[in-house]
């Protein structure tokens, strides 16, 4: 068939819109957590115009920032959202609290501000820090839910809360990955619930802190995605990096409780520039640019080719009141002053 000049311009296009559409839809898998712990971060006004300018498509808050919310209405930056720990309580033991939190929280913003999910709580399971919480998660997480049916936006946002890899009792290989004992009562329930809503799994995945706890027998090239040949070798699958054997060992962790075709969301993962040995300007640097090429890929891991893995690089700022030891006050890709700790590229 021959195409006239008309045709010819219509085709090419609708080729350019389906390559934009497709380039977003990439550049959508990587986002950033935005964090509060410091006392001279730019205006969130400034924060929405950082991200743009640096095409960063999703953002992560810890807790309910009323004047960031705002911000970035309109913005077409997707936001998850966080329910402090402190708050399950109150919320696991009321209703009306939880309407409350969703009518003050989520219904002023939405859907101006694209907020696609509540994490309720972070890290609640496997640290002994944070047990105190565990009764009150899943019936939070219940709870959030009613009241988000009750403002009929259960099909645009989603609940889910986030693990820290400490809730596996085995790990190694990838394949042979389990939760611990002490949190798979929970742990079943929180998937049946993810199961039965369409949500997602969250966990934060960090290299860094697995590498310095096993320096001896972790190499520095696997944690930071430099490996050019297999590391580990289980059964069929070969890995490369230890951000993929981790993450594939908590989907092994969800199938062996019955969970195998649930998403994953990676809700924090992150290198420092400054604290120690290995956390490095450079390390930092060559970690979370290539945590992104890898992402941006959409190779997916070796238990699941080809599936994206929303990712979000903790951190958007150096934040100068974190607490704990030095590293925790550096995980910044930007200074306070919007200026870049190292370069970093969010583009496909």
């Amino acid at each position: 068939m021959a195409f006239g000049k008309q045709e010819t311009k219509i085709t090419l296009i609708v080729c350019i819109v389906i390559l934009c559409y497709s380039i977003r839809g990439d550049a959508e898998q990587i986002g950033v957590n935005y964090g509060g712990d410091a006392d001279n971060l730019p205006s969130a006004d400034q924060v929405v115009t950082l991200m743009k300018n640096n095409n960063i498509g999703k953002m992560r808050m810890f807790t309910i920032n009323k004047d960031a919310l705002k911000a970035f209405e309109n913005s077409g930056i997707d936001a998850i959202v966080g329910i402090l720990n402190t708050d399950l309580q109150g919320i696991a033991t009321s209703q009306d609290a939880a309407n409350g939190w969703v009518n003050d929280n989520i219904k002023p913003f939405y859907p101006a501000t694209n907020i696609k999910y509540i994490a309720v709580g972070n890290e609640v399971l496997g640290m002994p820090a944070n047990d105190q919480y565990v009764s009150y998660l899943v019936p939070a997480m219940n709870n959030i839910q009613t009241a988000l049916e009750s403002a009929n936006l259960q099909n645009n946002i989603k609940v889910s809360t986030t693990h820290a890899t400490t809730v596996l009792g085995t790990s190694y290989p990838p394949s042979s990955g389990a939760f611990s004992d002490s949190v798979k009562d929970t742990m079943s329930s929180i998937l049946q619930f993810l199961e039965a809503h369409g949500s997602p799994f969250m966990a934060n995945v960090y290299p860094y802190f697995s590498y310095i706890s096993n320096e001896g027998t972790i190499s520095l090239d696997y944690a930071l995605f430099r490996s050019t040949s297999a590391v580990v070798t289980d059964g069929n699958l070969s890995y490369m990096n230890l951000f993929d054997a981790m993450v594939d060992a908590l989907l092994s962790a969800m199938e062996s409780l019955g969970h195998s075709n649930l998403p994953i969301v990676i809700t924090e993962s992150g290198w420092p520039s400054q604290g120690n040995d290995a956390a490095t300007i450079d390390n930092a640097q060559t970690y979370n640019n290539n945590l992104i090429k890898h992402v941006l890929s959409t190779a997916g891991t070796p238990k699941r080719p080809g599936a994206s893995i929303e990712t979000y690089v903790f951190a958007l700022f150096n934040e100068d009141l974190k607490p704990g030891d030095e590293t925790e006050r550096h995980f910044g890709l930007f200074y306070p002053n919007q200026q870049p700790v190292y370069a970093v590229n969010f583009s496909p």
